[in-house]
């Protein structure tokens, strides 16, 4: 599931490829490190030819080959936790948080008088 899913990055539309820049789950620049995946880069040109003709219709035109692969490294492990978390890609959309408990105002017909204290003006 998860190879067909990072299969299918090479046939993002570009500009929504680009877009994974925006993305919560990409990898900012300053943790990035080509150099760590140097050898899975090689391996995914191999694997995706693909690969290939996107990668000559961004680099240098539109990114750096640095942040081309930032991109998509980002786009594969957030492919990979998804499988693995939750065993499908994409994730389920998140669940809607719970509404908060409103408080019932008080119904004129159905309030209850305060029960008396000993504070009470009242003369017994």
């Amino acid at each position: 599931m998860a190879r067909e899913a990072i299969l299918q990055i090479s046939a993002m539309p570009r500009p929504d490829f680009i877009a994974i820049a925006k993305e919560p789950f990409c990898i900012q620049p300053a943790d990035w490190s080509f150099d760590a995946y140097h050898g899975a880069a090689a391996a995914a040109v191999q694997e995706d030819k693909g690969l290939n003709k996107m990668i000559y219709c961004l680099v240098p035109r539109k990114m750096e080959e640095t942040d081309f692969w930032r991109l998509y490294f980002s786009k594969v492990n957030y492919i990979i936790d998804s499988v693995k978390t939750f065993g499908v890609y994409p994730p389920p959309p998140p669940k809607p948080p719970p509404e908060p408990l409103k408080k019932a105002k008080p119904d004129a017909r159905t309030a209850q008088a305060a029960p008396a204290d000993e504070s009470s003006c009242l003369l017994q």
